[in-house]
């Protein structure tokens, strides 16, 4: 794990920022919280933190995850099902953030403030991913969502 500390956010609420410098590939959160079977999108979109790890399995994440915000220029991927790592350098004082269309496979979307010039403005689930973006992202994208993309662009 590395140091953080939770504050304000320019993206939104309150966010988790870097105490320390992180190098690309360092793990830096464990995804932890309660599992949660949901099939019904009304389900899902009740809890608005849950984390995708399959089809149908939900994880309401705990602290700090919780107050990890959208970017369409994360700074975090996942390596397997519950890793957070840095995908590229991370500054001290820089807010963590991952693409949650990565973790999101069932028909949602929601408005994005993330502010950066490669905004999205509307972020869905992974089959919505521009192929130039899943193919940066691929390393860090959870298997499952993985062939869900593979599936949805007959890739």
């Amino acid at each position: 794990m590395v140091k953080f500390f939770v504050g304000d956010s320019k993206i939104h609420g309150r966010g988790v920022f870097a105490s320390e410098d992180i190098q690309k590939g360092k793990t830096v959160f464990i995804l932890k919280g309660k599992r949660s079977v949901l099939r019904l999108k009304t389900d899902i979109l009740s809890t608005p933190n849950m984390v995708g790890l399959e089809k149908n399995i939900w994880i309401d994440p705990e602290f700090p995850i919780n107050y990890l915000n959208h970017s369409c220029n994360p700074n975090l991927g996942m390596r397997g099902k519950v890793l957070f790592v840095a995908i590229r350098n991370i500054k001290k004082g820089e807010e963590f953030n991952f693409d949650y269309s990565i973790s999101e496979d069932s028909e949602w979307e929601m408005r994005c403030y993330c502010g950066h010039a490669n905004c999205r403005k509307i972020i869905c689930g992974i089959k919505s991913l521009p192929e130039s973006i899943y193919r940066k992202y691929l390393p860090y994208i959870p298997r499952y969502f993985q062939k869900v993309y593979q599936r949805s662009h007959n890739l």
